[in-house]
């Protein structure tokens, strides 16, 4: 029997739009070891974030027809194995791009506005200590976006009406609604930056202990990319230690979930959301519509809207959908 398997439970309304393909089966963990063995009977596969779906997991499913990603990072699918087979691999560029950028700002202005250390004063019946927590200011700030794409040109398109100037880092944009910078340049001059770039093999480690060093003192830093991109945690708290970041927020981390005996986490100058600020209830809704779209439209031999190797369809009948090697 045909089945539909996902890493992780899907939201509605991807349950009933895969209904008629095959019995949904949930995989109870995301490693290769509980993947491999349900794959067998397998047409379709969706890969929730902090899963991994390697060469093993793909050649143990010869009746795989389309692997679907819920999410814009396909760095955790190998898709040079999946396109070997001819398999699309179906992702949600757009769904979830509005809520990313809007947990950047929201991040950005908690350890701007120190919101943790006045709750906590507040809590703690320390009124004085209005006049000892330094708040700062959004506006006449730079904020240096790493990565403009979908969710950089959202973000910064939310910043501006703060009246901060925006700068951006990306050897591929071509922009014209914004300064673009080379990555040093931008660690120099931005008191806030915010990471948005895509893992791959040229961004690994991006941000290490000589780049921090160019921020100027007291800058703060907000990761809602992949966690992969921060060479290590000990170069943020060296980091912070110094003064050179007054703040640290943290949606991703490498690896999910992290290792919370790292004294990074003990640090109250440092927010932490687990994977989280990308999957609001609109969010959701889309990602998880636009990933079972995408999964179904293979599934009926058409292509879908977002797929990450386009070169499956590279052939003659490409309008008949992509050749299954098995």
């Amino acid at each position: 029997m045909a089945t539909v398997v996902a890493t992780g439970p899907l939201a509605p309304p991807a349950p009933a739009l895969l209904a008629g393909f095959g019995e949904l089966v949930v995989a109870s963990a995301g490693e290769e070891e509980a993947l491999v063995p349900l794959v067998g009977d397998a047409v379709a596969l969706v890969v929730r974030g902090g899963s991994r779906v390697g060469a093993r997991v793909i050649e143990a499913a010869p009746s795989l027809r389309v692997i679907g990603r819920s999410g814009v990072g396909v760095d955790e699918v190998d898709v040079a194995a999946a396109t070997r087979r001819g398999i699309p691999v179906v992702f949600t560029p757009e769904a979830g791009a509005q809520a990313v950028a809007e947990g950047a700002l929201a991040l950005t202005l908690a350890l701007a506005k120190r919101l943790p250390a006045l709750d906590r004063a507040v809590r703690e019946g320390r009124w004085s200590a209005r006049d000892e927590i330094p708040i700062g200011d959004l506006e006449g700030a730079t904020l240096g976006i790493v990565g403009y794409g979908r969710i950089g040109r959202r973000l910064a398109a939310l910043a501006r009406p703060f009246g901060m100037e925006v700068v951006a880092a990306d050897p591929y944009a071509r922009a014209a609604d914004i300064e673009l910078v080379g990555l040093a340049e931008l660690f120099g001059r931005s008191a806030f930056v915010s990471l948005h770039a895509p893992l791959t093999p040229e961004t690994h480690g991006l941000v290490d202990a000589s780049l921090l060093e160019r921020l100027p003192p007291g800058a703060v830093l907000v990761n809602l990319a992949r966690g992969a991109l921060v060479r290590s945690l000990d170069d943020l708290l060296a980091a912070l230690e110094s003064g050179r970041l007054a703040g640290v927020g943290l949606d991703v981390f490498d690896p999910e979930p992290p290792d919370l005996s790292h004294p990074l986490f003990r640090r109250r100058d440092v927010l932490l959301s687990p994977h989280a600020l990308g999957m609001s209830a609109r969010a959701k809704e889309r990602i998880f519509r636009e990933v079972a779209e995408g999964v179904a439209a293979v599934l009926r031999g058409e292509r879908p809207a977002a797929v990450a190797n386009p070169e499956v369809y590279a052939s003659a009948d490409r309008d008949a959908g992509p050749r299954r090697r098995v």
